[in-house]
C-alpha cells in the first residue's frame, strides 16, 4: 500500500474571518497549545487550529513520517477546499510545514516555522518517554497521582503540565492517553530526521527562533535559507520556546 493511502482526516477547530491560518503544535502538543495565540489573531484571518496525526484527537495510526504528516495537510486543504493558505508550524509542526512546502508550495501564501530547522535532531525526549510509560493508567484515580510519577522523570513543573494535558479520562473514568504514545515512540527516529527537499522553494517563509532554546545554532538559519530563498530569520530573546513551556519537539 502506497503512504497517501494511508492519509487521515485530521481533527481541527475553527474560528475568526479572513485569510485561512493554518496552525500546528509540536511534539507531544495538540491545537489547545495555540488557542491564546489565535484567539488574538481571530479579527484576521479564519483560524484553524489542527491535532496532527496520533496527537490530541486526530485519528491514531501506526505509521508517522513527515511526507504521511505533509499529505495529511494537503488532504485538509482539499477537504475544506482551502486556496493559499498561510501555515505555523512549531517544532515538529514546523518540519511539517517545510515538508509540505516540499510537496506542493501552490498550496501554500505565506507560512511561518518556529523553533525548528530541517537537519537530523538528536533526539532528548527519552525521559518523557520513559516517564509516560511508566504511569500505570489502570491504577490512577486522580491526576495529581499522574503528576507524582512524572516527577522522578520531569522536574520542570511546566513541562510535566504540558505533557499531562495529554491525559484523559474514559466513559469508565479510567484514565487513558489522548495521543498514540506506542506509534510516537516507535516512529520517533521519524521525528528527529531530517528534510531533504530536492529543489528550492520561492514561497516567503518566516523562520522563529528562541534563542535559550536548545535547538538553535548558527549553521541552521543558513541552511534554511539556502533552500528557502524567500525566507528571514527572526529571533526572541527572552524565549527557550515559543509553544507554552512543552519540550521542544
Amino acid at each position: 500500500m502506497q503512504e497517501e493511502n494511508n492519509t487521515i482526516s485530521l481533527h481541527y477547530k475553527k474560528l475568526g474571518q479572513g485569510p485561512p491560518l493554518l496552525i500546528l503544535h509540536g511534539l507531544f502538543g495538540s491545537l489547545d497549545n495555540w488557542q491564546t495565540i489565535a484567539n488574538g489573531l481571530a479579527d484576521q484571518f479564519t483560524i484553524y487550529l489542527i491535532d496532527l496525526r496520533n496527537h490530541g484527537k486526530s485519528p491514531h495510526h501506526p505509521l508517522m513520517n513527515y511526507h504521511l504528516m505533509a499529505q495529511d495537510l494537503v488532504r485538509f486543504v482539499h477537504e475544506h477546499n482551502l486556496r493559499e493558505v498561510n501555515i505555523i508550524g512549531h517544532s515538529m509542526g514546523g518540519k511539517v510545514v517545510m515538508e509540505l512546502l516540499a510537496t506542493d508550495e501552490t498550496l501554500v501564501h505565506k507560512a511561518m516555522v518556529v523553533d525548528i530547522g530541517i537537519k537530523t535532531y538528536k533526539g532528548g525526549h527519552e525521559e518523557i518517554f520513559k516517564a509516560m510509560f511508566s504511569l500505570n493508567l489502570d491504577k490512577l484515580t486522580k491526576r495529581s497521582e499522574a503528576e507524582e510519577g512524572l516527577i522522578p522523570f520531569i522536574p520542570d513543573f511546566g513541562v510535566r503540565q504540558f505533557i499531562l494535558k495529554n491525559l484523559d479520562r474514559k466513559h469508565d473514568q479510567k484514565f487513558v492517553w489522548k495521543l498514540n504514545l506506542e506509534a510516537i515512540y516507535q516512529n520517533y527516529k521519524n521525528i528527529n530526521e531530517s528534510l531533504s527537499p530536492d529543489h528550492r522553494i520561492y514561497i516567503p517563509v518566516c523562520f522563529v527562533f528562541g534563542l535559550k532554546i536548545k535547538l538553535c545554532d548558527k549553521r541552521r538559519p543558513r541552511r534554511n535559507q539556502n533552500l528557502f530563498l524567500r525566507s528571514r530569520i527572526c529571533y526572541d530573546r527572552k524565549c527557550r520556546t515559543l509553544d507554552t513551556r512543552g519540550p521542544a519537539g
